[in-house]
């Protein structure tokens, strides 16, 4: 081999040797903060310096709260499925179009009001990828390579409402990187929103068994109440109330369950749905990351309680509809269900003296013979699955 050529090999090895040091232990901000800049200089000769990044943990609701209107949003495609989105604000979209239509960024005022098309998304789309492919290799060491691996772009989103549709992760993980293009004449933001990957329940320790109770206790009822909605009427009303009677409930009452544990403790939210012709709640809060409530920021914890680890893969599919756009509860018999029917409750017995406690007897409460008005008071009823 001439002494050119092998000059040539030792200097690609030890350029190499020097990129898998610095990208040993290296933070996903620093990571990411790299990964923009080369992105946009090979691809343009582009001038980007990332003054900030910014990680965080959200859930669903807190996904679709941070996304602005204005916004370019892309949706990302990821292995096995996994979905996650793309936010680029009108500064950075307008610096990367003008790089690449008139070879500079400008200073012109942007059109905040403009449609954005999926020309826009094509332009964005180099950096997007390229962006998450060296970070990707940057992070080679770094417990936080799955959650990034493999997700590329994947296509324009019209809104948030469309992202909202396609949301499906009980948690995930939001960087968003505050840029300066070409020497600060354009300054703004991108974020890349990923899912938090399920995380594998560890093996049982070697010799560690069940314990000695462990049967009687897997068999002890554990009773939950799921309330649909609640819903307040008058006395007179609610002692009206006849079978077949419709009650309105809230356009997103099927989102918002809540199911209760014993004394009315709130222990988990989810959405109601079906599965295989059962009724079924799927949970959405909360979330235990793998390390608990104290995990580290790169453990993907989201809070403590109960996790959605058991829960199906995919949007539950939603009851049958009837005439007014609300699930058909009724095609669906309580005795295939699984539902224990309440037993009846006792009549109300009153010690004459003294005032009543409504929330301590309110199980024993039976108003139905009173010759009484009661219509200017209220009583909040819940819809419990």
């Amino acid at each position: 081999m001439a002494d050119g050529a092998r000059d040539d090999v030792l200097g690609q090895k030890a350029q190499a040797a020097l990129r898998a040091f610095e990208a040993r232990g290296m933070s996903p901000s620093k990571a990411l903060r790299r990964a923009l800049s080369k992105t946009a200089d090979v691809l343009w000769d582009l001038a980007l310096v990332t003054q900030a990044v910014v990680v965080e943990n959200l859930d669903q609701d807190g996904v679709i709260e941070g996304l602005q209107k204005t916004d370019l949003l892309l949706l990302l495609d990821g292995p096995d499925g996994a979905v996650g989105l793309a936010t680029v604000d009108r500064h950075v979209l307008t610096a990367l179009i003008e790089v690449q239509t008139i070879q500079q960024v400008t200073q012109m005022p942007i059109e905040e009001e403009r449609g954005l098309t999926q020309t826009d998304a094509a332009m964005v789309a180099p950096l997007i990828d390229g962006a998450l492919e060296r970070l990707t290799v940057a992070l080679t060491d770094s417990p936080m390579q799955p959650l990034i691996q493999g997700f590329r772009f994947g296509a324009m989103l019209e809104d948030a409402r469309a992202a909202g549709l396609l949301l499906d992760a009980a948690g995930y993980k939001a960087f968003r990187a505050d840029v300066d293009l070409a020497l600060g004449r354009r300054k703004g933001r991108l974020s890349f929103i990923l899912p938090v990957p399920k995380p594998k329940r560890p093996p049982d320790p070697a010799g560690q068994g069940a314990g000695p109770h462990a049967d009687i206790l897997s068999r002890v009822p554990a009773r939950l109440d799921a309330v649909l909605s609640r819903v307040s009427l008058s006395l007179a009303k609610a002692q009206a109330l006849q079978p077949g009677d419709t009650l309105s409930l809230a356009p997103d009452a099927l989102d918002r369950v809540e199911v209760y544990a014993a004394h009315g403790q709130l222990v988990a939210k989810g959405r109601l749905g079906q599965i295989n012709g059962l009724r079924a709640v799927r949970l959405t809060w909360p979330v235990l990351g793998p390390q608990g409530a104290g995990g580290s920021d790169l453990s993907g914890d989201f809070g403590s309680g109960l996790t959605a680890s058991d829960a199906p893969a995919g949007d539950l599919p939603s009851l049958p509809a009837s005439d007014d756009g609300f699930p058909e509860l009724d095609a669906m018999p309580a005795e295939d269900a699984g539902v224990e029917e309440l037993p009846e409750l006792p009549a109300l017995e009153f010690d004459g003296g003294g005032e009543t406690d409504f929330d301590a007897g309110a199980d024993l409460m039976d108003t139905s013979d009173f010759d009484m008005d009661f219509g200017s008071g209220s009583i909040d009823i819940d819809f419990n699955e």
